[in-house]
């Protein structure tokens, strides 16, 4: 009897040094510009502090959301063969962004594998569902190979151990063969 399987990850994008560069940026032109927009009306002996106070309270507002917009986080489930990839915006927008049976793949296997930077370049789209936007050529980094609506895609993600036997029983033929450790045999062994 076969059992349902389910696979859920999710990981953070890491910014680097240009995410901190564009923090930074931000907060100090949002100081001088709020600076400014209060001190030239008084120094012509203007009082409108409630039109530059809403137009400071606007300012802020907008360096919070294009801050929080800057934390990504990527979201995978595999729920038996289909495969969902999600975007987390600031811990509160969630867009999806791809949907495929594991069936359709092409190929799986790590981003070591000879063929990457070929389905890479062939490909219409490459979705990376890393934590590093340019990411280690790894092991711990796989991808899936998929034509879907005539596109075809390619989804780079950080591997699972679990995620082998999912793969290996809706495509075993498209699946990269490897070692497995002995409780992931075990398991394989048992869910058919």
């Amino acid at each position: 009897m076969l059992q349902d399987s389910f696979v859920e990850t999710s990981v953070k994008r890491e910014n680097g040094i240009a995410g901190l560069v564009l923090k930074v940026v931000l907060v100090m032109a949002s100081i001088f510009l709020i600076f400014f927009i209060n001190y030239i009306p008084l120094t012509y002996g203007l009082n409108i502090w409630l039109i530059t106070g809403s137009v400071s309270f606007g300012i802020v507002a907008g360096v919070v959301a294009l801050w929080k917009r800057q934390k990504k986080e990527y979201e995978i489930e595999i729920s038996n063969d289909l495969f969902d990839c999600a975007m987390i915006f600031g811990n509160d927008k969630r867009e999806d962004l791809i949907s495929f049976s594991i069936k359709e793949c092409e190929y799986i296997g790590p981003v070591t594998s000879d063929r990457y930077e070929s389905d890479k370049n062939s490909a219409d789209y490459v979705l990376k569902m890393t934590d590093y936007k340019d990411f280690p050529i790894e092991d711990k980094y796989w991808y899936c190979n998929v034509n879907t609506e005539s596109m075809k895609i390619v989804v780079v993600f950080i591997y699972k151990e679990e995620m082998y036997p999912v793969f290996r029983r809706y495509n075993p033929r498209a699946t990269k063969p490897m070692v497995m450790p002995p409780k992931a045999k075990e398991k394989e062994s048992s869910n058919d």
